[in-house]
């Protein structure tokens, strides 16, 4: 990620309490392991620079990174976990993976069973509830949660306040007064959206959709709900800040996952809900014209601030079932998640899915908006892990997009979106 790219490594330095040495094992010890993820973003910094190097003081095991584009890393482990090839030992996973995922890993409640025998300072009740509802699919634990993201709302608290406004705005109708209140077009709009019809679509409707009451589908029995009132009102309200109201950046049109944090960094505009994460980059004053201003609360609900929803994602280490090293394996994930390690990872852009990390008092305050993920994550509506999600997302896009542009009215746009939705699962062989 660019933003990333520029922001200055923090030192390595930071005293890390001493881990468990590893018990004996039976399984004979490998040159290395090969962990196969993408390559998006630098919050693998942590893990690639420092764990991987202390993992291999301590066991002599090598970790060989391959990190690849979105759509390669997920071709690579469909054509090598599908063929059962033995070439991978850990396995990196987003939330819209786990359901071709699942039937390639180990059964991870045996894993963590397996880390706390080792490590009973492990603490598998640190992570957050949302954080292990995004690691399940049907039922079963598919990886261990490394990084859970999800989205909050991040604005300008001087901008408020110079406006009168003197807490963050807790529903709709409290978030459309204060975008109206503090909109300056053309130099500073309200609000910051990923507008572009592409992948970060879905992120930045999906926390209006779920605070409005609004549902998705059901990949059990086909039913869809995407075009039902609480839906078309969520939509509508989020087209009408760029389509009516105006307080949005023309340009966000184009925005996905760079731009919306060079946009806070550039003071494009005074609110955002977005990754939570991005705060730390939004804020930096190394980088950010906004510097200091960030502030950090969950989304508005519909009518009531207790109507907060959001979406959360993540990634997620786990053992793929044909590796002949999963003993090992099993150890370097116990050390890249464990809490010292995770809290190291925090500071070099991770999301990291431990309460304990989240709501640290020194991160808090260094960072602002890690106690606010914290809160956000436990309510949080994890990504569709089926695999029809893939095919539905493509029209979602769409139809978001066009109601942005002010093309078809919300409720025409997700009624296409609900027809297209229904053929999808039925060829998917969900629902008649």
């Amino acid at each position: 990620m660019t933003a990333l790219n520029r922001r200055q490594a923090l030192g390595a330095g930071l005293a890390l309490a001493t881990l468990p040495a590893p018990r004996l094992r039976a399984q004979g010890k490998p040159e290395k392991l090969v962990y196969i993820g993408d390559n998006q973003g630098g919050w693998k910094r942590a893990l690639v620079e420092e764990v991987a190097p202390a993992f291999e003081k301590e066991t002599g095991i090598k970790v060989e990174f391959t990190l690849l584009p979105t759509d390669p890393w997920r071709a690579r482990l469909k054509a090598e976990l599908g063929a059962r090839s033995t070439a991978i030992d850990v396995a990196q996973w987003s939330v819209g993976m786990a359901g071709w995922m699942q039937p390639h890993v180990l059964d991870h409640e045996e894993v963590v069973a397996k880390i706390a025998a080792r490590d009973p300072g492990f603490d598998w009740g640190d992570f957050l509830g949302g954080s292990k509802r995004a690691a399940t699919y049907d039922g079963k634990l598919s990886g261990i949660p490394y990084r859970i993201t999800t989205g909050i709302l991040h604005y300008q608290k001087p901008l408020l306040e110079q406006a009168g406004i003197t807490k963050a705005p807790g529903t709709f109708a409290e978030f459309l007064k204060a975008a109206q209140a503090v909109n300056a077009p053309p130099d500073r709009y309200a609000v910051g959206i990923m507008g572009k019809q592409g992948s970060g679509s879905y992120s930045s409707f999906a926390s209006w959709l779920y605070s409005a009451g609004g549902q998705l589908c059901d990949f059990r029995t086909g039913e869809v709900f995407i075009n039902q009132p609480k839906a078309v009102e969520a939509l509508q309200f989020y087209a009408d800040l760029m389509a009516k109201h105006k307080v949005v950046p023309p340009e966000a049109t184009t925005w996905e996952y760079d731009e919306i944090i060079a946009g806070g960094q550039r003071d494009r505009y005074a609110m955002a809900q977005t990754f939570a994460p991005y705060g730390t980059l939004i804020n930096d004053a190394a980088n950010s014209r906004t510097a200091g201003r960030w502030a950090w609360d969950v989304v508005p609900g519909l009518t009531d601030r207790e109507q907060s929803r959001t979406w959360i994602d993540g990634h997620f280490l786990a053992v793929p079932r044909y590796t002949r090293n999963a003993d090992w394996s099993i150890e370097f994930i116990r050390m890249a998640c464990s809490k010292q390690w995770l809290r190291r990872s925090a500071e070099r852009a991770n999301a990291p899915p431990r309460g304990s990390v989240l709501r640290d008092a020194d991160l808090a305050a260094k960072l602002g908006w890690p106690p606010v993920a914290a809160q956000a994550i436990e309510t949080g509506i994890p990504t569709p892990a089926h695999p029809a999600w893939d095919t539905l997302e493509i029209p979602l896009r769409a139809g978001v997009s066009a109601a942005l542009l002010g093309q078809k009215s919300a409720k025409d746009a997700l009624d296409e979106v609900a027809s297209d939705w229904r053929r999808g699962l039925r060829r998917a062989g969900i629902g008649r």
